[in-house]
């Protein structure tokens, strides 16, 4: 199927497109048409998407609608109150019927922004119409909360008051072999510290054939039952001496989570030991060095916050679990500029069949099998 080119990737949804997709055969596809495919189908979903928004938006006869789609009348009237985007975020909006971004990510744009006053919407859109579609929705997420709470810090802080207290809850949900699933819905805070000492409690126990994830569901039971170690967890917490001082509002970051309001961050700040950090003039973290080949714990803790926390590989948004030197030691040295912190899945795809290499700028490159060339860049405080 020597139609099916990468090409189509960069191109507008079409008739025409989806009458390739229908006709090739998927089965026959090398890996790397099946990638262009699976964009191209994508494509398609968020131009079908954005006509089922224009459709809906205002549609008068749910009823008939309802008949016609076997779809609840009341499910219907949500998506009709989410079509309202089309006003709120027009120019996202129209990425999404170039199937430049898909739906979750512009409901993840839009669920932030729609308690801001309507002129200040535009001016959150104009910093994220250039980066949506090169990032995932967690990152988009994590852009538009710490943009939201920069453009209107009160609000921001009133409604996290209000969600802390109004929002608190716990769902059953019965799961398929005997199993179920526990949700609580909680501050950001107060759910990181929970995971944390989830997390330190399943480090502790014996060494077996128990997975991590497994590790903590028992630990959480045995704490929740009485029989838990108390155990003191570090949270990390990244804000200004600016917000730290109350001149400024802008939000602090925290930990495996992303931006909290300024308050929280200062709230958090006084619980545990500071430490300082110096920015560059990118407001990137720098320095620190050591001549080992594993980085000492004050070493690896500067290089996980360099990085945000997050792993470096494009498009995760996992926390750091390995550090790794970019240039194999000894010619990489063991210092936060040839430093880079990964999740595990990605630590051994960078070992793998991967190449990844690093500017001076801490820009990471990462090249996949199929000759294709990702960036990632430097976290920003």
């Amino acid at each position: 199927m020597e139609e099916i080119t990468r090409e189509l990737e960069s191109a507008e949804p079409s008739g025409a497109m989806l009458d390739l997709l229908l006709g090739a055969d998927l089965s026959t596809l090398t890996p790397e048409q099946q990638v262009t495919a699976f964009v191209m189908a994508r494509k398609i979903t968020a131009v079908a998407d954005h006509a089922r928004l224009c459709i809906l938006r205002n549609f008068d006869d749910l009823a008939e609608m309802s008949m016609a789609t076997h779809e609840s009348e009341q499910s219907l009237f949500r998506q009709q109150e989410r079509a309202q985007v089309l006003d709120r975020l027009p120019r996202l909006c129209e990425q999404l019927r170039r199937g430049e971004i898909d739906l979750r990510r512009l409901e993840t744009v839009d669920e932030r922004v729609i308690h801001l006053d309507p002129a200040t919407i535009p001016q959150i859109e104009d910093q994220l119409v250039e980066v949506a579609a090169e990032l995932t929705r967690t990152q988009l997420a994590r852009r538009t909360t710490k943009l939201v709470a920069e453009a209107d810090p009160l609000g921001y802080e009133q409604r996290r008051q209000k969600a802390r207290d109004k929002e608190r809850r716990i769902e059953f949900y019965p799961l398929p072999n005997g199993m179920a699933e526990l949700r609580i819905r909680m501050s950001a805070i107060d759910a990181r510290q929970c995971y944390d000492i989830a997390t330190a409690d399943a480090r502790a126990l014996c060494k077996d054939c128990r997975t991590t994830d497994q590790k903590r569901v028992d630990a959480f039971l045995d704490r929740f039952l009485g029989y838990g170690i108390d155990r003191k967890v570090q949270v990390h917490v990244t804000l200004s001496m600016e917000t730290l001082m109350g001149l400024t509002e802008d939000p602090g970051l925290l930990d495996g989570y992303g931006p909290i309001s300024a308050d929280s961050a200062r709230e958090l700040a006084m619980l545990g030991p500071w430490r300082g950090v110096l920015l560059d003039e990118y407001q990137r973290a720098a320095a620190m060095a050591t001549h080992l080949y594993k980085p000492p714990a004050r070493c690896r803790e500067f290089t996980k916050l360099r990085d945000g926390g997050t792993c470096c590989a494009p498009g995760c948004v996992n926390p750091i679990q390995e550090i790794d030197h970019t240039v194999p030691w000894p010619k990489g040295k063991t210092n936060p500029d040839q430093l880079k912190g990964y999740c595990q899945h990605h630590h051994h795809l960078k070992h793998g069949d991967h190449t990844v290499t690093l500017d001076d700028d801490g820009t990471l490159h990462w090249v996949t099998p199929q000759g294709r060339h990702y960036t990632t860049q430097p976290h920003q405080y």
